[in-house]
């Protein structure tokens, strides 16, 4: 048997198959980066996150466009930062809860013994800091007039649609801005970047334990287009789909 006619067709294939193989991935890697026909967007890829860092005083939770994006996971000490990478739809609305550690009742931290102060601070990799461009609104305070003897604490009912991107904050007053030293980060502040943010509070960074912050982001800071991914559960994405099982 001739052994170079059985070869022939053998290497035939496999060129076939390399040559199907890198056309499918050169047509997938168009389709998803540059968008589905008829103007949709394709499905999204991790480069089109951006990273996105957070640290507080001594807890917090994030929504971005309405959305749960990021939780505090150590309940309050130590100070820790949270890093994700989150998927930046233009314009963005940030909403952050964040607390002290205060005792709801008094208003203190330690078993009772001193007034606590809080901080907030984060940078997205768009360019997203906080600044004194952020709205503010304390919702709870404590213990009232510093009275450590008597402490007593003030609560606002937090509104239940306080993350939404409609929410009215017009009536919110500017963030307060905080130096690092006001603040005294912990270690793991310095481990990550937030260069070009600031920290920021109501205007008593002692007294407000609960603080509500919110800030649109109308177009990305670094001034890089990006997809459209709004809408993204009714999309469907280009390219070939998965058969059924």
């Amino acid at each position: 048997m001739n052994k170079k006619r059985l070869l022939k067709p053998a290497l035939v294939l496999v060129a076939l198959a390399c040559v199907s193989a890198i056309t499918y991935l050169a047509w997938t890697q168009t389709a998803y980066s540059q968008g589905a026909p008829q103007g949709k967007v394709g499905k999204p890829r991790i480069s089109d996150t951006v990273p996105a860092n957070m640290y507080a005083d001594n807890w917090f939770i994030m929504y971005i466009n309405g959305e749960l994006v990021a939780v505090d996971s150590i309940q309050f000490m130590p100070h820790n930062v949270i890093s994700v990478e989150i998927l930046p739809d233009y314009p963005m609305t940030i909403a952050v809860m964040a607390k002290d550690n205060a005792d709801a009742k008094t208003g203190m931290e330690y078993a009772n013994t001193s007034i606590g102060d809080g901080g907030f601070i984060l940078k997205f990799g768009d360019g997203t800091v906080t600044n004194a461009d952020w709205k503010a609104k304390a919702f709870s305070r404590g213990p009232i007039d510093r009275d450590t003897k008597n402490p007593r604490v003030e609560n606002t009912p937090i509104p239940e649609d306080w993350y939404a991107v409609d929410f009215d904050d017009e009536s919110w007053d500017q963030a307060t801005e905080y130096t690092q030293a006001q603040i005294d980060p912990k270690e793991p502040f310095f481990e990550h970047d937030f260069e070009g943010a600031r920290f920021i509070w109501t205007d008593d960074v002692e007294i407000d334990n609960t603080v509500l912050f919110r800030h649109v982001v109308a177009t990305p800071p670094d001034g890089k287009a990006r997809p459209d991914f709004s809408n993204l559960n009714d999309i469907v994405p280009s390219g070939p789909r998965r058969k059924p099982r």
